[in-house]
């Protein structure tokens, strides 16, 4: 292969590479109207300031609307279409602002049971945290507290602890009236009653009869737990 066919085989390749160069440019301005751009970041600035940083650009927005987010209100937090995609000049981007995190007030979970408690609390996006269990009066698993406390206000996500009643539910009984009574039958009574007998003391009175009740440390018809002990004071 001489020198000048060697040259015109190059020449041939440069002017196909050539055309095909300026043949996508041609595509380029015909498909993109002449002008086409690269979408700008705008997430973590406000509408007034893109507004104004676009005007003398071939770009426009519209705000789309507002959401709760993770960035602080007046921002935007979202785009359409997103950042660095190619448009066609004169192409308007969407744009939500942002509304801040999402509050939520800690509902009165106080007195409730923990398991139906712990659902409302997952639905309004709080994170189950600590759950203490102390011993109380009243039904088993109530809630009896919360952290932090109900009408709190708080945002999704934030950690919410709860403190139950661990012990088994306590039985109330009423305290019989045993004054009067011999202290046998004072006992009998007492262990119907699912009660017991604590501190005996003994006095003398002689114009009453012996080895009867005359005073316990629980009033007749008051309310206790069952399994309460009641001090006597007897007549000897």
């Amino acid at each position: 292969m001489n020198k000048k066919t060697v040259f015109i085989s190059l020449a041939g390749l440069l002017g196909i590479i050539f055309i095909m160069f300026f043949s996508l440019k041609i595509f380029q301005i015909v498909y993109f109207n002449e002008k086409y751009y690269k979408v700008p970041n705008l997430k973590s600035y406000t509408v007034k300031e893109v507004t104004e940083a676009l005007k003398n650009s071939e770009l426009s927005i519209k705000e789309a609307g507002e959401e709760f987010s993770d960035l602080p209100i007046g921002e935007i937090f979202l785009q359409e279409p997103e950042a660095n995609s190619v448009v066609k000049k004169g192409r308007t981007i969407k744009v939500w602002v942002s509304k801040g995190k999402a509050l939520v007030q800690v509902p009165n979970l106080v007195g409730m049971n923990y398991l139906d408690a712990k659902v409302i609390a997952e639905q309004k996006g709080l994170i189950i945290d600590k759950v203490i269990t102390v011993k109380a009066q009243g039904e088993y698993n109530e809630v009896l507290a919360t952290d932090p406390n109900t009408n709190t206000l708080m945002t999704r996500g934030e950690k919410i602890s709860f403190l139950v009643n661990g012990a088994e539910q306590v039985v109330e009984v009423k305290m019989p009236d045993i004054i009067g009574i011999s202290f046998d039958n004072a006992l009998e009574i007492l262990t119907k009653n699912s009660l017991i007998v604590g501190n005996v003391e003994f006095t003398s009175i002689p114009e009453v009869q012996k080895n009867v009740i005359i005073k316990s440390s629980v009033k007749s018809g008051e309310k206790i737990p069952a399994g309460s002990a009641v001090d006597l004071t007897i007549n000897n």
